[in-house]
């Protein structure tokens, strides 16, 4: 079947358009192949939920655990039944944060884990106020799109959920505070306690972020700011909620990105990666909040399918007997400092930010720093024709999620297509030079 039939099929039969114009008809290793047989490095990872890559011995693994469930039972839900997989990945869970959290609810996707932490954050702390960051992503349904700091995911679709504030995100390179880092003294944090007093009526019961907030381009906060977050939250008898949804499972050189920071969340919520291309989702709590948790708060009746648990329990095998983390934040500490030298030599180069596999570049005008939303795209667009693919996120910003067993072969082929890309901007006028 041609490109275009398979084209025209989506454009009448789906809702939403796609980003990148190719048939993927196979995958193997970090490479999908177009319905020509063209491969192309894929340094999207389907949204960050391919971390062990396609079709290697390292999928094998997790596909054999897959199997052998799927040849005993396909389907139960982890309140319905008792399943032995659900029992394990659990138990593994428990062992994996930092902190105490213990308990673990599995339910599908992202938006659902929000969803659920929403509802026991509020009944635990008996308060209904909930903070959260501008520019963050927490989802699209209506609890988690409430949370979601930006306005082009809730155009049209309000009254949105009621005692959500948001408070100014710590993106020192765009500081919407006009304050310049480290001068600032973590404006952005210490603004939070007088927000606290004027802004709301004293009820608020979590703050929900995302340790790097990764739809608008990856933004990695200032080392301080958790720290200050997080006492300024204590004090006040406020949940933390971490939503690493896209940062677990080793991606920024860490477990949980929250290590990065000595951060013990009350709740963390993490899922894209965790069944290795099966929907899976958890939210992972503390025994004084799993105390209120009664049998009707929270459903999902997919939630914690055995064959998908049987693959997150694989999938975590795979990245601790590989030590797939610290190859993470090896490699990602070369590609950064690489990408950095990049940066010194194109001015449209704005900011390049992340923390192991998980990389923001901005693309700006040189002029006045102001995102370069078509130049990013062009960029976007030429990568592809040299066999690269990313995506933009935010307004320009190129963003670099791989999965974590690629080779340094295949990041030296991305940064010789990402020069000549650069190079060909700043031939064509485009102030890249």
């Amino acid at each position: 079947m041609s490109r275009d039939n398979v084209k025209q099929r989506y454009d009448s039969y789906l809702l939403k358009p796609v980003i990148h114009p190719i048939v993927v008809k196979k995958a193997e290793g970090v490479k999908v192949f177009d319905a020509s047989g063209r491969g192309y490095v894929d340094l999207t990872a389907g949204f960050g939920v391919s971390l062990l890559g396609h079709n290697n011995g390292y999928t094998e693994y997790v596909l054999e655990a897959m199997r052998k469930q799927m040849a005993c039972l396909i389907h139960a839900t982890h309140y319905l039944y008792y399943s032995e997989p659900v029992a394990a990945l659990a138990e593994k869970l428990a062992t994996l944060p930092p902190g105490r959290l213990t308990k673990t609810f599995f339910c599908n996707s992202g938006s659902e884990e929000v969803e659920g932490a929403i509802r026991l954050v509020r009944k635990s702390k008996r308060k209904y106020e909930l903070l959260a960051l501008q520019q963050g992503f927490m989802g699209r349904t209506m609890g988690a799109v409430s949370l979601t700091g930006l306005g082009q995911d809730k155009k049209g679709i309000g009254p949105l959920l009621p005692g959500v504030h948001h408070l100014p995100a710590p993106y020192c390179f765009r500081c919407s505070m006009k304050h310049v880092y480290p001068g600032c003294d973590i404006a952005c944090a210490r603004y939070v306690e007088d927000y606290l007093e004027y802004g709301t009526t004293g009820n608020v019961a979590a703050f929900i972020f995302e340790p790097l907030l990764g739809d608008v381009g990856v933004i990695t906060p200032p080392d301080r700011y958790f720290t200050e977050m997080e006492s300024l939250c204590r004090s006040r008898g406020i949940t933390l909620v971490a939503d690493e949804t896209l940062t677990s499972l080793g991606k920024t050189g860490a477990f949980f990105a929250v290590e990065h920071w000595n951060l013990e969340p009350d709740i963390l919520i993490l899922g894209k990666a965790l069944g290795s291309g099966l929907p899976l989702g958890a939210f992972v709590v503390t025994p004084e909040i799993a105390d209120v948790f009664e049998y009707s708060d929270f459903s999902s009746t997919l939630g914690g399918n055995p064959v998908a648990c049987a693959g997150g329990l694989a999938t975590i095998e795979v990245i601790e007997r590989e030590n797939l983390i610290a190859r993470a934040a090896e490699l990602g500490e070369d590609l950064l400092a690489q990408l950095r030298r990049l940066k010194n030599r194109f001015d449209c180069i704005g900011e390049v930010r992340g923390k192991g596999l998980l990389i923001g570049i901005e693309i700006v005008h040189p002029e006045s720093n102001d995102p370069a939303s078509s130049k990013a795209m062009r960029i976007q667009d030429t990568l592809r024709d040299k066999g690269i693919l990313l995506t933009v996120y935010g307004p320009s910003t190129l963003r670099i999620s791989p999965p974590l067993v690629i080779e340094k072969t295949d990041i030296d082929v991305f940064l010789s297509a990402l020069y000549a890309t650069l190079l060909q901007e700043a031939k064509g006028g485009t102030h890249c030079d």
